[in-house]
């Protein structure tokens, strides 16, 4: 979008608040102000209009980068220094060093499964690699407040699980994470609370729960052995019926219709797997917020 003098505009009236402790996820399409959003956060450009806090102190503030770690998309770091030698650097630049510094430098490697490549210089770093002692430099400091920008490009399925595991870890131990991606299924599986950019515009905002339930009150019922007399009876009392693989998946409209379609089903010989409130992935709740625009 742009302003009356044809400028672009980057975000418009953005409000955000993210909880202490939370897994936050901000997620959008290409150039919807996700990584303008990052930069604001990290006092890496500022505002126009309008002001923020982080960790209570205005946007820029130093006094909070310290308590801060980011890990970028596709981060690079200098060719020949080792693991090690990286991270040390990186403690040094708050004020770290000595045994704390070297205990703290082994913890983080193990943490993301560096420590037994620690003497690999980075231009012989994979992706995935990169990505790795990317998190571990976030850490270093032991910040309370960590932004990620796509934590698990370029990793395995190993890896992947390993550092949404790290996510999940440091959420546990009272930290905040807050989450750029365009993994929509990872997301849906880490965060607290999501919201999504569209156009530089927040365009729907709120816990996981509240925004893949829905709000329709609509049942879902998965079955399996659909008799061909029964077809078009369980038809015409959803609102939907898709089969996927070997199971049936109905939607009704409300509880009471759930119920009585599965008492329907397992009259007829049918194996009713699951009745419950329809629950949408975080796809389907991010498409319909940004109307298809992706």
């Amino acid at each position: 979008m742009t302003d009356t003098q044809g400028r672009p505009l980057g975000l418009i009236d953005l409000t955000l608040e993210v909880e202490e402790g939370q897994i936050f996820g901000l997620v959008g399409p290409n150039g919807s102000g996700k990584t303008t959003t990052l930069k604001l956060l990290l006092g890496l450009v500022f505002p126009t209009s309008g002001s923020g806090e982080v960790l209570n102190r205005p946007l820029g503030d130093p006094g909070y980068k310290e308590q801060v770690g980011f890990v970028p998309e596709g981060p690079y770091f200098y060719d020949y220094l080792n693991a090690v030698e990286l991270l040390k650097l990186y403690g040094s630049l708050y004020r770290m060093g000595g045994r704390a510094l070297s205990e703290r430098i082994r913890e983080v490697l193990e943490l993301v499964g560096m420590w037994d490549r620690r003497n690999l210089k980075v231009v012989n770093y994979s992706r995935g690699m990169l990505q790795r002692i990317g998190l571990a430099q976030a850490l270093v400091h032991d910040p309370q407040l960590i932004f990620m920008d796509e934590p698990t490009a370029g990793l395995d399925p190993i890896g992947a699980a390993q550092i949404r595991k790290v996510i999940i870890r440091l959420r546990d131990e009272g930290k905040t994470v807050f989450l750029c991606s365009h993994l929509l299924k990872e997301m849906e599986t880490l965060c607290d609370n999501v919201a999504i950019l569209n156009e530089g515009m927040v365009c729907r905002r709120g816990s996981l729960e509240e925004l893949l339930a829905g709000g329709d009150g609509h049942y879902m019922v998965r079955f399996r052995g659909l008799s061909e007399g029964l077809q078009q009876p369980i038809a015409e009392a959803s609102l939907e019926l898709e089969k996927k693989g070997k199971d049936y998946w109905a939607v009704v409209a409300d509880q009471q219709q759930a119920v009585r379609v599965a008492d329907q089903l397992t009259v007829s010989g049918a194996t009713v797997l699951h009745v419950g409130p329809q629950r949408h992935s975080l796809e389907d709740v991010f498409i319909d917020a940004v109307g298809g625009k992706i």
